[in-house]
């Protein structure tokens, strides 16, 4: 099925409602590092470090704004925004205007407090928010606000909702000499505020700059407001008020086209009024620029690490809780508005928001019945369904490809009927068959719309045959080469089919073809892991719609242990080592540990395939014959053990060397012994030792 694919993602709700904490603390930091002092006087070193700063921050600060949206910075109580597209439909001026009232601008001041905080600096957290943290916040908020999200996307050519490699999201914001940004505020620190006071020691980010501080929410929350209702001139601390003008451009070439689509992600919108203005375009005829479509789009998954955001609603069939609303004017001078109000309860999200506007200065095409498109399965033609289950053979997406009507997809009801197995209309309008195991049902399907008088007529009625293509059968317990046994229903087609066995980071597939005859198809499993896999089918055939299906079936494999193997096992002295090789069938980790007679023996290093101990000191562990145990396990606890015998005998053997004994030299007469030769050496070497230490 087709997806949304529309990379519009938006941030959640909660926490800090104005300013991510990420986004804003990165900002904070930055500014903080640069720390430069209006005041001071700066010399030529100094201002070429603050520039290459500023320089560098604002790459930070770009990294850091990138992607989110206006929505993200402030939760509002109502917004409105003005978008006058420039007259060569390149570039747009957009003037926006925040109210945040209430115990929301509480919020405001509190979240900013608290994120000046995290950044280390002075006065953080402690009720109060400072001039000088506005000034903070007004050093970088340009930068960051001319990164984020715009939330419009422009296509050009007929009307869609997304698919394929389509990504909304090409509209950014220009910053320039000839494109400035203006941002501005009301009452964010208002001077008027009862409770203003100077920074007391210890508060300010700059100790000698004037300060002054107010506090960030009312000191009894359940008390009466201080607000201001009759002007600007007394205390007020419930209301903020921020105008944002801007010039926004798109990559998509709006100047030559004759239609194109304006679409926005209105997720987190939860009180805003659009106006959009277009000049005039008229077309070669001399036909003016109209809004032929405009609907509301809800369901889609917005959040950015969640990359299948739903199935793709086919042009005017759209589920909606009807929360935008739109009204198109055409003005004297030919140009064309259009207003648009939008609501949103952020107790919805992640489920997004969207709306779209199809643009065309062609004439409306005639109203004629509803029909069926080229890619719609022909007359008798057959639609694969899987047997044995409750499915859809006809869901939206489907009827979104095969049907089409000038009025758009909402205009057409379809209706389905069978005398062979039971059909069901859902409440979204898609059509559902309890199907036999094999074989195949028959259905006949009639696309009606209205005419002019509001009078129901019928297209063209066609016939589809439903089938079961084949059933399968095969063990539950994954094998190294795993059979699957297919059998095709008597009325199938020859059949090009993939079995793929599919878990978390892995696949494995096998193909083959049914020809009328079972067929075995072989799944070589040796890249999935141990545990559970599923099993998705796809099969084709001419004359036959593309059988895809994930089969409620969940297959194991049991997890082999390692092979482990002993490469040396060697003495230095009284050290001992033992190395090998090991390996995994499954592709696991492996662990290791290694023991003594059930003692512990060190630790195991391993390096690619081969694994060494610690060279281990058996004086230590006395004379004896030692086990010596090498445990593997891999990631599944299957282990594989090897052992290895450790004699210390030699390390403990009597070394002492035994003198041999003195020749026997005989007696001369009258005379002392003869010394022996032994006895000669060692007085030789004695003397030399009384010689060394008389030196």
């Amino acid at each position: 099925m087709m997806k949304w694919y529309f990379t519009f993602h938006v941030r959640r709700p909660s926490g800090i409602p104005m300013l991510k904490t990420r986004y804003l603390l990165t900002i904070l930091l930055i500014f903080t590092l640069l720390g430069a002092n209006p005041s001071a006087a700066l010399t030529a070193e100094d201002n070429s470090q603050n520039t290459q700063g500023r320089q560098g921050a604002a790459e930070l600060v770009g990294d850091a704004c990138e992607g989110i949206t206006f929505e993200d910075m402030f939760e509002y109580s109502y917004a409105k925004f003005d978008v006058d597209i420039d007259a060569s439909y390149s570039t747009a001026f957009v003037r926006a205007v925040a109210y945040v009232n209430g115990s929301l601008s509480d919020n405001v001041r509190t979240d900013l407090d608290n994120l000046i905080a995290e950044t280390g600096a002075p006065g953080g957290d402690n009720g109060w928010l400072s001039s000088q943290e506005r000034d903070a916040i007004e050093e970088v908020a340009k930068d960051c606000i001319v990164v984020t999200n715009p939330r419009f996307g422009f296509r050009t050519g007929l009307p869609h909702r997304g698919g394929d490699g389509v990504d909304w999201k090409n509209a950014s914001w220009v910053k320039d000499d000839n494109n400035p940004m203006q941002l501005e505020y009301w009452n964010l620190f208002p001077p008027n505020h009862p409770e203003n006071r100077t920074c007391p020691p210890g508060s300010a980010m700059n100790p000698t700059a004037e300060c002054y501080e107010i506090p960030v929410a009312p000191a009894d929350p359940t008390g009466a407001r201080d607000c201001d209702t009759s002007g600007v001139t007394g205390p007020d601390e419930c209301r903020i008020i921020i105008w944002l003008n801007g010039t926004m451009t798109w990559s998509a070439d709006l100047t030559s086209a004759n239609s194109f689509t304006i679409a926005m992600n209105t997720t987190n919108m939860t009180n805003a009024e659009l106006e959009m203005n277009f000049p005039a375009k008229n077309s070669a005829n001399g036909e003016p620029l109209r809004l032929a479509m405009f609907e509301e789009c809800d369901g889609r998954i917005v959040q950015a690490e969640v990359s299948n955001q739903g199935d793709t609603p086919p042009v005017g069939g759209c589920q909606s809780d009807n929360t935008i609303t739109e009204q198109a004017t055409s003005n004297p001078d030919g140009s064309l508005s259009v207003l648009v109000h939008t609501t949103y309860s952020l107790a919805n999200w992640p489920v997004g928001q969207d709306m779209f506007g199809d643009f065309t200065n062609q004439p409306p095409p005639p109203n004629d019945p509803a029909q069926w498109t080229a890619e719609a399965p022909a007359d008798s033609s057959q639609i694969s369904v899987p047997g044995g289950v409750d499915t859809e053979f006809m869901s939206l997406v489907h009827q979104g490809l095969w049907l089409t009507d000038e009025a758009g997809f909402s205009a057409i009801d379809l209706q389905c009927s069978s005398s062979t197995w039971p059909i069901v209309e859902d409440e979204n309008g898609s059509w559902w068959v309890t199907t036999e195991i094999n074989g195949q049902g028959t259905v006949t399907c009639t696309p009606y719309d209205e005419d002019e008088n509001g009078t129901a007529r019928a297209g063209e009625t066609r016939t589809f045959h439903l089938l079961a293509p084949f059933t399968m059968a095969t063990n539950t317990q994954i094998t190294s080469s795993h059979i699957f046994t297919l059998e095709p229903s008597t009325s199938s087609p020859n059949l090009d089919v993939t079995i793929t066995l599919f878990q978390e980071g892995a696949v494995a597939s096998g193909t083959g073809i049914l020809t009328g005859g079972p067929t075995d198809i072989s799944v070589d499993t040796g890249s999935l892991s141990p545990g559970e896999a599923h099993v998705r089918v796809h099969a084709t055939a001419t004359g036959m719609t593309d059988f895809v299906h994930t089969y409620d079936l969940v297959l194991t494999k049991d997890s082999l242990p390692p092979v482990i193997t002993v490469s040396s096992a060697e003495w230095d002295g009284s050290l001992w080592q033992v190395s090998g090789t090991f390996s995994d069938p499954d592709g696991e980790e492996v662990t290791f540990s290694i023991d003594i007679d059930g003692a512990n023996g060190g630790q195991i290093t391993t390096s690619g395939n081969m694994w060494s101990s610690e060279s281990i000191n058996f004086e230590i562990w006395g004379e004896g014959i030692f086990t010596v145990t090498v445990n593997a396990c891999d990631s599944s606890n299957e282990c594989t053990t090897i052992t290895e015998t450790v004699d210390t005998a030699l390390l403990f053997n009597d070394q002492t060397i035994t003198p041999p004994a003195p020749d026997i030299v005989a007696e001369e007469p009258g005379g002392l012994p003869a010394p022996g030769i032994a006895f000669t050496m060692l007085s030789i070497i004695g003397a030399l030792m009384y010689a060394k230490r008389r030196e």
